[in-house]
């Protein structure tokens, strides 16, 4: 069936101009069809169309969040190892809630990048064949891991060259979409060291090789300079959070910086709930500096894909906007944020042909928010309407589908809550707690 989606205005990428009057998108099944003027495509329309007006709003590209655990609980605050308590049947509920959470914010691709076992391919298999509603699901599974390293519960422990090697082969097995390896610790795993380098250059690249030979992309938490470095040289395609962890807070690393940039690595900095000014909590180092390095980054042309790591305590997998309120704090333009959350993070998915743009024969992932997204990031935070489509690389396309959108609750005073978490996560990972002395080192 053909539906025309009608809207004020009218994005159909990042890079071109707005249709700032009677935009129209033309959809059949799970494609687009065209995109353009009202008036110019009208009259070509078939008899039957479905006509979807949506008033005074903003159609775009279905958002990517990039990093997100649809297994983990964000209302709770938890360890990794407490997820794997929960049957499987009862976790792949709770995965199917927050997929649908995901799409309430206009997010239509996701990347799952980790959960135990082999609970993420299920899931996306459920919603390839329909069986339950959600966004594109790129998979990693359990994260690759050492002994005791972040997220060890999850099921990818794995010890030295050949091991790393055999868990990728591993991963390559259960269908993956993406392998997903812990350079450094993280602060949700007590005692795993976020500062700190887990693998050698020589295991990493042993899975980057195993990986690539099979087409699969490599990305990495990376909380720790160290473990950044390590990544850079080992040829991984992204990095997570690339925080620049030091003992005590943070330091930015230009040469390493560089290197990234020119080996072409995407970084997905993980700006989400936790990052906005009020009831900060964080744990990497003071906001101040989180925002400096992200500038940073920015700067030096860096290529930045959106991403939340939605689904822990206090980020909400519906409030990806947050994420993106930081982004222009940091100095990133509202048309640097929708291209970092469209077209650029498509192609660092491997999807550059298939989502991510409004163009004829591309899947027909389209959402629209209240307002100018172009003008005012705070846009974002107003989905009015989410359609997504299945389009899968092997597998024959399926139907596209008309997300019936949930409102996005109100954010909670957390102050007490947050201080909290952040004085936990701090001292979990045996670095100082002190906010007061924090704030005197990174002014001083």
């Amino acid at each position: 069936m053909v539906i025309a989606i009608r809207s004020a205005r009218l994005l159909v990428e990042s890079t071109r101009d707005l249709i700032s009057h009677n935009g129209v998108v033309v959809v059949n099944g799970d494609s687009v069809v065209t995109a353009g003027v009202w008036d110019d495509i009208a009259l070509s329309l078939p008899k039957g169309t479905e006509i979807i007006d949506l008033g005074d709003t903003t159609v775009m590209p279905g958002l990517f969040d990039c990093h997100v655990h649809l297994a983990m609980d964000p209302s709770k605050l938890s360890a990794t190892a407490d997820i794997g308590v929960a049957s499987e049947e009862d976790l792949l509920m709770q995965m199917e809630r927050n997929a649908l959470k995901v799409l309430d914010a206009g997010v239509t691709t996701i990347r799952d990048l980790g959960s135990p076992g082999t609970i993420s391919t299920v899931l996306r298999e459920r919603v390839q064949d329909w069986r339950v509603f959600g966004p594109r699901i790129l998979c990693a599974n359990a994260p690759i891991t050492v002994p005791g390293g972040h997220a060890h519960t999850w099921g990818g422990v794995a010890v030295g060259v050949d091991g790393c090697r055999a868990e990728a082969q591993k991963r390559i097995k259960e269908g993956v979409d993406v392998i997903k390896v812990m350079s450094t610790g993280g602060f949700l795993s007590p005692g795993s060291r976020p500062t700190e380098a887990r693998y050698s250059v020589e295991e990493l690249k042993a899975i980057v090789t195993e990986a690539h030979a099979h087409g699969i992309p490599v990305t990495t938490h990376a909380t720790g300079v160290e473990g950044i470095k390590r990544a850079v040289e080992a040829g991984f395609d992204c990095i997570e959070h690339c925080s620049w962890g030091v003992e005590g807070g943070t330091t930015y690393d230009d040469l390493i910086a560089k290197r990234i940039v020119d080996s072409n690595i995407a970084v997905c900095p993980t700006m989400n709930t936790a990052c906005l000014e009020k009831d900060y909590f964080c744990p990497w180092d003071t906001r101040q500096h989180v925002l400096e390095n992200l500038s940073k980054l920015r700067q030096g042309g860096t290529r930045i894909i959106v991403g939340t790591d939605n689904g822990i305590a206090l980020c909400p997998f519906e409030r990806y906007a947050d994420g993106l309120l930081v982004l222009a704090e940091a100095g990133f333009t509202c048309r640097e944020i929708i291209a970092a959350a469209t077209d650029i993070a498509a192609e660092a998915c491997g999807l550059s042909n298939v989502t991510g743009k409004l163009l004829p024969g591309m899947a027909a992932d389209i959402v629209a928010f209240e307002g100018n997204p172009l003008h005012d990031v705070k846009a974002f935070s107003k989905p009015r309407f989410v359609m997504a489509s299945i389009i899968l690389l092997i597998k024959s396309p399926v139907r596209g589908r008309v997300h019936v959108l949930k409102p996005i609750p109100v954010r909670p005073d957390n102050a007490l809550i947050a201080q909290q978490i952040w004085g936990e996560l701090r001292a979990a990972a045996d670095l100082p707690s002190d906010r007061y002395s924090m704030k005197l080192k990174s002014t001083a």
